[in-house]
């Protein structure tokens, strides 16, 4: 008598030979599938019943969020309304183990009627839905893994593998991007990295803590305090960057000037500067459009928490802190 584990590991065991063999099997006729489904219409529509249903709508899924848009149409649904989005020149991907299922062998011949080639996932190339195909993606003959060798699941492995392969075979044949995927995903963690731009996250307009050379050393603090980012940008007479002005360096010119209530934030900023003979401190400055994961590299690097956003001029627009990309999820 086998134990539970054994007849798991046996699931596992069978289903992983199952998928060696289809990928041994795969031909060049799958180039003819892929270029079928290329000339299509979009969207690709996708179908199968049961638990070949379940499988349709995932690679339905796959297939439109790397770059071939497909739908899930329910085969009894298709005959009763569903039906009305095809074209002659879609393609149908339908799924069936056993390729004789009166629902499926329903909807395609109606398809036919209305639409273009069908492509069938079947394991029986003598079926009456291998008839009614132009192409046929055959699995390997094995039975069901598990007791009694009834319920769906070697048969869905190998549905699932051969939609994953004709969704990275088309990526790869349509030239599709990392950028690509990006679009399609924009809160996924690819997207954040792809597509977030320091102008999404910076803080800019009234957030932003700038203060002018000449302004009092008060209005410098104020203004840090006010704006609670820990620094304030002081700026020139023309707007340009002069340098920024952190909590640390408030704290320096405290403990160098008897009376910082006599200068301005110039003198402030200069007399906060660290010793030479500390390791430098840069002023980083970046774009708008720069890339929020390389902006986290920058300040990793150069071991700072901020990057001011600046335009070509050198003026700021915007300040960037560590802690807004860590809350963007890319920390």
């Amino acid at each position: 008598m086998k134990t539970p584990l054994q007849v798991a590991r046996q699931v596992v065991a069978e289903e992983a030979e199952a998928l060696r063999r289809l990928a041994d099997e795969l031909d060049h006729d799958f180039d003819d599938v892929l270029a079928t489904i290329a000339a299509a219409a979009p969207p690709i529509v996708v179908s199968g019943l049961g638990k070949s249903g379940h499988i349709a709508q995932k690679i339905a899924a796959s297939l439109t969020s790397t770059g071939t848009p497909a739908v899930f149409m329910h085969p009894v649904e298709a005959l009763h309304g569903d039906l009305g989005i095809v074209t002659e020149r879609q393609c149908l991907l339908v799924l069936s183990r056993s390729g004789n299922t009166d629902e499926i062998l329903r909807l395609v011949s109606h398809f036919r009627r209305l639409g273009g080639p069908v492509i069938s996932i079947t394991q029986n190339p003598e079926s009456r839905l291998a008839e009614m195909s132009r192409h046929v993606i055959r699995l390997p003959d094995v039975p069901e893994a598990g007791p009694l060798n009834l319920a769906p699941t070697t048969s869905c492995v190998l549905m699932l593998a051969v939609g994953d392969a004709l969704a990275m075979a088309l990526l790869h044949k349509s030239g599709f991007r990392a950028e690509d995927f990006a679009q399609y995903h924009p809160e996924g963690a690819l997207g954040r990295r792809l597509l977030l731009r320091a102008a999404d996250l910076m803080h800019a307009g009234d957030a932003l803590p700038l203060v002018p050379a000449a302004a009092s050393f008060n209005e410098l603090v104020v203004e840090m305090t006010r704006k609670q980012l820990g620094l304030a940008l002081i700026v020139e007479r023309d707007g340009r960057l002069l340098g920024t002005f952190t909590d640390g360096d408030l704290r320096r010119v405290f403990e160098r000037v008897a009376d910082p209530r006599q200068i301005d934030a110039r003198t402030a900023y200069q007399k906060s500067r660290r010793p030479s003979t500390a390791p430098p401190v840069p002023i980083s400055t970046i774009r708008p459009s720069h890339l929020a994961v390389e902006c986290l590299r920058i300040m990793r690097a150069a071991q700072i928490t901020s990057l001011v956003v600046t335009e070509e001029d050198g003026k700021p627009i915007g300040l960037l802190r560590l802690m807004d990309l860590i809350n963007a999820g890319l920390g």
